[in-house]
This record gives structure tokens, C-alpha cells and sequence, in this order.
């Protein structure tokens, strides 16, 4: 089905939030729900932490690893797999997109945020679009979360730093009661970083970044479950630095460095509507969001790929100032009814994605022998893509069993460089026994589907076309697992257990990286792995402890090789202890095993295998957050992290994940940092 843009701009006045059924329920404390894999992380957790990035963010959830040290390089996986293959939201709005390959994709500021959910697995069509490992649903704050009962108006201030980056912050929040009924809230963060220390070698000194990011939201009750919210969201992490975040950084600059940044300007629109009529629990959502890359102007070594596809290089070239451009509007819409005691939810979801490359000038390229050529790099009609999709879901209970039946059909198309569509029926199954009090057992099933991803926007060029070859990715995931509470048989205030196996087969895997034609690189990709958590809570203390395998093998036309992103056991384990009214303390460690991986190619028509090693390690955090006595409003949270100034690489970071520690930087150092904040 082909997508009129003017059919996305009439719908996107509506849409639905993406998991929002459950995000309406978190509040400012961690949520564990007691039938659903979902993780969950709350805005005390962030700031207890003290957490400047997603990595800092996510750092305790099962599953999940975030790469690279540096905040503009950072990359999610989930399960081994990039974010590419999850579904990634904030308040709603799609952040797909490369921008460039170097450089992570999610512009978060956890400042900002209310809470994070984490959904493994593709067996609900709630969690949306592409979401073929999983869906990351990033929520900002609201008004109400930062006023206390009966509160009208208030303010937060606080300032920030850190022995190991040369981070400094400043953050300043406002909000208040306008009228009974509307609300508002405006946050805004400045902070920088410099010299980076590692426990190994001289200071890294070419990542310096500045962060400026704001929100503005207003929200209007019409009723206790009636709501209608607006919000402006800018983020802008620039700085003169290396453009490729992720490779290995320089402990000292021979000449100035060319000023680069990322930038994400989005808007939604948000309405909700959980009223007590049983075939209405209404949720629309309209959104805008805009990802950039900016470069400045340089003079450089003229470099071009010859008739082989080699590197040559010959002459100079001058590059004006460039701005790469990833838009994406949104529409989505969700509603659920009971009908005869079955829950049902039903929806849509469309949006449309566009690239762009806007450039001030022309390229000026001078050859060796004094011919000159201008040339135009400007793309103004670069790639496109849509989507149409709609999904039902029923809940049905029978006796101790529920089971959840879904299927959604989705309609994918590429347009402007490209012209190809894709669309598929995805089935989608999950079921729950109460086996008893304390036991639930799971299982589920998914459909998997999401056509080709546009190509990074550092690459594309006006006229590129795409293959006749491309195709969606396809396949199916299973899991299997169960929860068991033991707050009972453990007389304490709560204690649980999860544990999960799962397998995908993800047929025609891609990734956007240099894709233009939209099939280099493309596999059959498997993945099967466990999980495991337990979470403990009594009186003044609360621990955790999980554990995280996968393995995984691509299957090329002519040999199958490990996945790269695979082999490592890895446990996560934590706790906290609030010793009196004002002061909490808390610790947590990462502990990654030794992995060994087989790298099989073909050469010369054998193939070859060589090992990919991968060395283990273990870092630890501690922190402690004081309420100040006496001075009511006024807290200072200080923290160290990597305490033991462990020397690691994490196993999905540049370099290693491949097996070359050399051609990757250490992760931080120890590194003490410490909050003042002050609200009133």
C-alpha cells in the first residue's frame, strides 16, 4: 500500500504512546509488576545514580548493554542485537535513524526523564513497529511528579561534577499549577566534559563535549482520567572533537579539531482517557521528531573510491558546513474495550521518516595536476519511509490460565531515492499460568517483521537507488519462563524471581550502515540465550542480582559464522540500604566472563576460521545520597564509579567486539562525582 503524505499529515494530529498502558501507571519509584517481563527504571534511580547517560541509565537492566564510554558514541543492545532491531520511543515518538555509523542513535538526556521501560521480546503487537527483539520506551517528567500534596508552584536547582571527565552541570527546573486544571513544567540542562582519565595511558583529550537540553511541557486534567498534554523537547551535544565517537580517542592534538554535534528537536501531542465505561480507555498521540548531525566547513585530503570500490586519494577538497537531517512524523492510536469480560485493545500506528542533507556552499575539489571541480552535495529529495499498520489483542481468562492472542498487519513503504513496499500478517501469542500463589509460568511466541531501515544519512546522495533485492526482515521468537514470588516463603516485604529462555531467527538481518543499496551485509541471524532476576525488598534495604547469556550465529549464502555480539556471561548485582530518614546508600557491580568467539570467512573459496577473544572483568559503583537536616529541600549525592579503577572494554564496543582491544579505548577510570541540588 503506498502512503500519501498528505493522508500522515491529517492523521498525525492523533496517536497513541507506545507501551503506554504501561507507562501511566510509573511514578518516580521503581515499578515491578508482578505478571510482566518488563523492566522498569525510575527517575530515583537515574538521579540516586547520579546517571549522565543511557549507559549510567540502563546499567542494571538484565539483557541490556550499552557500549562505548563516551555519551555521543553510545549504542543499545538488546540481547545482543543493535537498538536498529527494537522499537525505540520518547513520549511517543519514533527515535530510528542513523545518522552516522560511528555515533550512537539515542539523544537522551536521563535528566529529563520519568522512567524507562524495557520490553524483551517480540511476542505483543503493543510494543510497535519493528520492534523485533524488544521496545525501549523513554517517558519525561510531568508537572505533577515534581510537585509535593497541595504544592502550586516550585523549583529545583542543582549543580553537578566529576574527578574523571572534567564534568560540570547545571540544572534548573520550574513548575506549577497554572489553573486547577493545566499544569507546567520547564527543565534545563547545561553540562560539558573534557579530558577523559582511564586507569591505563595519558588522558584522552579529543571527545570534549557540551550538552544543552531543554523541556517544556503542559498538561490539562479535565478529569481524574481524562488528560491532554503538550511537549517541546531540544537536545544539542556538540563540540570540536573527533567526529567518530566510538573509535579510539588521542592523548594529544597537533592542529584544532572541526566542530561536529547531534541535535533532536520533538514535539508531541498526547491525549488520554482511562475512563470508567468499559469500552473506552482511549490513548492518541500526534508527534514530530527531528534528529540532526551537523559539521562544520573543512580543507582536507580529497578522497573518492575508484571503479573497485577502493580508496584513492588525489589533491584537496574543501567541504562546507553541512546539516544531515532525520524527520520523522507520527500518528498512533490505541484503545481498549471489554466486551463479555475479554479485554481487547486495538490500534493503529503510522508514521513517515524523510533524510536530508542541507549544505552552505558548494564542494570545491583541486586534483594534483589543477583541475578543479565544484560539485553540490546537497540532498533535498532524499530517501523516504512509511508506514500503515494496525493490530488487535485480546485478553481471555480461563481459570488460571491467560492467554493473550495478537496479530498485526503492517504496510511498509520506500519512497523518493527508493520505490519498493513490504507488508506482512504477524501473528503474536503470550500465555500465563497462575499455577499457584507464587508461580506463573510464561510463554510466548512472535512474528517477526520490519522492512529495510533507511541507509545511514551521512551517505546518501541525490539519485542514489536502492537494489531490486532488497527485503524485510523476517522470522520468528520464542520464549519461554517463569516468575515466582517469594515474599511469603521468605517473610519479607517482597522478593521475586524471573527467568526467561528465548530464540530468535531473524531472516534477512541488515544493518543501515553504509546501505544505500539496502542489501549489503544482510544475513540470517540466530540468537538464543537466558535470562535470570531477583529482586529482594525488606524494610530498610533492597538488592538485586541477574544474569544474562546469549549466543548467536549469521548464516551467509556460503558459511555460518558466530555472532559478534554474543558469548558472554554476564551478572549484575546491587544494593540498597537507607540507614535513616536522610541518608541512603547504595553499591552495584557488572561482571562480564571471558568470551570466545569463531570468526569464519571465505578465502580464496575455504573457509577460515580465526579467534575472536574477548578478556572478562568486573567493575563496581558506590554511592550515597544525604537529605541535608535542618535545611529542608537541600541534598548532596556523591558517588564513585568504577571504584577499583578497573581497566575494561565492554565486549559490544568498538574494537573489541571484533576482538581488537588495541583499536578501542578503556572505559573511564574511577571517577567520584557529586550532586548539591536545592528545591523549594
Amino acid at each position: 500500500m503506498k502512503i500519501k503524505y498528505l493522508s500522515l499529515v491529517i492523521a498525525s494530529v492523533i496517536s497513541s504512546q507506545v507501551l503506554s498502558a504501561d507507562i501511566q501507571e510509573l511514578s518516580t519509584t521503581e515499578v515491578k509488576t508482578k505478571n510482566t517481563s518488563n523492566s522498569q527504571v525510575s527517575a530515583l534511580s537515574i538521579e540516586k545514580t547520579q546517571a549522565t547517560d543511557i549507559k549510567g541509565a540502563l546499567r542494571k537492566v538484565a539483557g541490556v548493554s550499552v557500549s562505548n564510554g563516551v555519551r555521543y558514541s553510545q549504542k543499545t543492545y538488546l540481547r545482543g542485537v543493535e537498538e536498529h532491531s527494537a522499537n525505540v520511543t520518547i513520549d511517543g515518538a519514533r527515535q530510528d535513524g542513523q545518522m552516522f555509523h560511528h555515533a550512537g542513535n539515542q539523544m537522551i538526556d536521563p535528566s529529563m526523564l520519568k522512567a524507562v521501560s524495557i520490553e524483551l521480546g517480540a511476542s505483543s503487537v503493543l510494543s510497535g513497529y519493528g520492534a523485533n527483539v524488544g521496545a525501549i520506551s523513554y517517558v519525561t517528567k510531568d508537572p505533577k511528579d515534581l510537585l509535593a500534596i497541595d504544592q502550586k508552584a516550585g523549583a529545583k536547582i542543582s549543580v553537578a561534577a566529576d574527578t574523571a571527565t572534567e564534568f560540570k552541570q547545571v540544572n534548573f527546573s520550574g513548575y506549577g499549577m497554572l489553573t486547577d486544571q493545566l499544569s507546567a513544567l520547564a527543565i534545563v540542562n547545561w553540562n560539558e566534559s573534557g579530558d577523559i582519565e582511564t586507569p591505563t595511558g595519558d588522558p584522552i583529550v579529543n571527545k570534549h563535549s557540551e550538552l544543552k537540553s531543554g523541556l517544556v511541557k503542559f498538561v490539562y486534567d479535565f478529569s481524574d482520567v481524562e488528560q491532554l498534554d503538550f511537549s517541546a523537547q531540544r537536545f544539542e551535544d556538540a563540540g570540536h572533537r573527533a567526529l567518530s565517537g566510538e573509535k579510539p580517542g588521542v592523548t594529544s592534538i597537533s592542529e584544532a579539531l572541526g566542530f561536529n554535534g547531534y541535535e533532536r528537536d520533538t514535539y508531541t501531542l498526547n491525549y488520554h482517557n482511562n475512563s470508567d465505561n468499559p469500552l473506552l480507555d482511549l490513548s492518541v498521540d500526534a508527534y514530530f521528531n527531528k534528529k540532526s548531525m551537523v559539521r562544520s566547513a573543512s580543507t582536507g585530503t580529497n578522497w573518492f573510491r575508484d571503479s573497485s570500490g577502493a580508496w584513492q586519494k588525489d589533491g584537496t577538497a574543501y567541504i562546507p558546513a553541512r546539516d544531515y537531517s532525520y524527520e520523522t512524523y507520527g500518528l498512533n492510536i490505541r484503545n481498549t474495550f471489554i466486551i463479555n469480560d475479554i479485554a481487547w485493545t486495538a490500534g493503529i500506528e503510522s508514521f513517515k521518516s524523510e533524510q536530508a542533507i542541507d549544505v552552505a556552499g558548494l564542494k570545491d575539489i583541486t586534483l594534483a595536476n589543477g583541475d578543479r571541480t565544484l560539485e553540490d552535495i546537497s540532498v533535498s529529495s532524499g530517501p523516504t519511509a512509511s508506514l500503515i499498520g494496525g493490530y488487535i489483542q485480546g485478553e481471555f481468562v480461563v481459570g488460571a490460565v491467560t492467554i493473550i492472542p495478537g496479530v498485526r498487519y503492517d504496510s511498509y513503504s520506500l519512497g523518493g531515492s527508493y520505490d519498493d513496499s513490504f507488508n506482512q500478517l504477524s501473528p503474536k501469542l503470550k500465555v500465563n499460568w497462575q499455577a499457584n500463589d507464587d508461580l506463573v509460568l510464561k510463554a510466548g511466541y512472535g512474528r517477526i517483521f520490519k522492512g529495510p531501515a533507511l541507509p545511514e544519512t551521512l551517505m546518501i546522495t541525490e539519485g542514489m537507488k536502492g537494489s531490486d533485492d532488497a527485503k524485510a526482515e523476517t522470522g520468528n521468537h520464542l520464549e519461554l519462563g517463569m516468575i515466582y514470588d517469594f515474599t511469603n516463603t521468605l517473610n519479607v516485604d517482597s522478593a521475586r524471581f524471573s527467568t526467561s529462555i528465548y530464540r530468535y531467527e531473524i531472516d534477512n538481518y541488515y544493518h543501515p550502515t553504509k546501505n544505500t543499496s539496502l542489501t549489503r551485509g544482510i544475513v540470517d541471524l540466530t540468537k538464543k540465550g537466558i535470562e535470570a532476576d531477583f529482586t529482594l525488598s525488606h524494610q530498610d534495604v533492597s538488592a538485586f542480582i541477574n544474569y544474562s547469556y546469549n549466543d548467536g550465529e549469521k548464516a551467509y549464502d556460503t558459511h555460518t559464522t558466530d555472532d559478534y555480539y554474543s558469548g558472554t556471561h554476564v551478572i549484575k548485582v546491587g544494593a540498597d540500604y537507607q540507614i535513616d530518614e536522610s541518608l541512603l546508600i547504595g553499591w552495584d557491580s557488572y561482571f562480564a566472563s571471558n568470551a570466545e568467539l569463531d570468526e569464519r570467512e571465505i578465502d580464496n573459496g575455504n573457509v577460515t576460521t580465526k579467534k575472536v577473544k574477548k578478556a572478562g572483568y568486573g567493575v563496581t559503583n558506590f554511592w550515597a545520597d544525604y537529605q541535608v537536616q535542618g535545611v529542608e529541600g537541600l541534598s548532596v549525592k556523591v558517588a564513585v564509579e568504577n571504584a577499583f579503577d578497573k581497566a575494561y572494554q565492554n565486549h559490544n564496543s568498538f574494537g573489541l567486539y571484533w576482538g581488537n582491544a588495541d583499536y578501542n579505548d578503556n572505559e573511564v577510570g574511577r571517577n567520584v562525582k557529586a550532586t548539591v541540588s536545592y528545591e523549594f
